[in-house]
């Protein structure tokens, strides 16, 4: 063989084993899409029906699943680790324990979605719809829920530690010992939400709203922002603790036992608000507004 004839040889050679995988892919796509199997990671799947499958822990990770149908699909248990699921109507959809971590969920659609136990970590669900989902003891560890919409769900023990939670929408949301330390709620709503025993240590509350909040026994210490409302807002025996809260409004909130040690609130409104027993060591209160409408030297 002459040495050109070795060099072409060579040459189809290499061509042919860069496009074995994605052949292989494609051959994956249309073996899955006909129901043979359930393993698809990385293949593109866009538009596809996926309609009353049971995928039951599916192997789906990487997979391009913009404008795929899941009517009556179930994903409980599957991977969609990576997965592009960008607008996808995945409304009451039952995903409990799936994998979705790092996944493009941007826009998409999980009202009244199950996700229990779902792993959302580091997931991309800006302008999400998560209204009146389950999100008990799911991870959302630095997942980016800016500006979603998270009115009355269940994440009661849910981790959002690191998270971006930029205003989003989460009235009257059921957060019950949910961990929230060191996330961002800037602009967020937590009109009436449920926080007994939550942890927001660090947490960004600028502008932050916390009305009628049910905080009793939440910690909040180290956090930190200006303008956080807290009007009416129960926080009995919470923690705030070295918290940065300057301007923020207490008005009429029960702080009754509450551990203010060395918590900033200077220009806070506090006027109305119960300190019963709250402790209130080192507690920088200069031009607040206290209990009593006396502004604090």
């Amino acid at each position: 063989m002459s040495p050109l004839q070795s060099i072409l040889c060579f040459g189809v050679a290499w061509l042919v084993a860069a496009a074995a995988p994605d052949h292989a892919t494609a051959q994956e796509a249309t073996a899955f899409v006909a129901k043979a199997t359930n393993i698809c990671r990385g293949c593109v799947l866009s538009g596809a029906s996926l309609d009353r499958r049971d995928l039951t822990g599916a192997d789906l990770a990487g997979a391009d699943l913009r404008g795929a149908s899941f009517s009556r699909t179930i994903l409980r248990g599957a991977d969609l680790s990576g997965a592009n699921l960008a607008g996808a109507n995945l409304k009451r959809r039952d995903l409990t324990g799936a994998n979705l971590q790092g996944a493009n969920l941007q826009g998409a659609s999980f009202h009244r979605a199950i996700l229990r136990s779902a792993n959302l970590s580091g997931a991309d669900l800006r302008g999400a719809n998560l209204n009146l989902a389950v999100l008990t003891a799911a991870n959302l560890q630095r997942a980016n829920l800016a500006q979603a919409l998270l009115f009355q769900i269940d994440a009661s023990g849910a981790d959002f530690r690191a998270a971006n939670l930029g205003a989003a929408l989460m009235g009257s949301a059921r957060l019950i010992n949910a961990k929230l330390d060191g996330a961002d709620l800037t602009f967020a709503d937590l009109f009436e939400a449920r926080l007994t025993n939550a942890s927001l240590r660090d947490a960004t509350l600028t502008e932050t709203n916390l009305y009628g909040a049910n905080a009793l026994r939440a910690d909040l210490s180290g956090a930190s922002g200006e303008r956080a409302m807290f009007v009416r807002a129960t926080m009995r025996g919470a923690n705030l603790s070295g918290a940065k809260l300057q301007q923020a409004d207490f008005f009429q909130a029960d702080l009754v036992e509450a551990d203010l040690t060395a918590a900033d609130l200077q220009r806070a409104r506090l006027a109305a608000a119960k300190l019963f027993n709250a402790i209130l060591t080192d507690t920088k209160l200069q031009g607040a507004i206290m209990p009593d409408n006396s502004v604090h030297p």
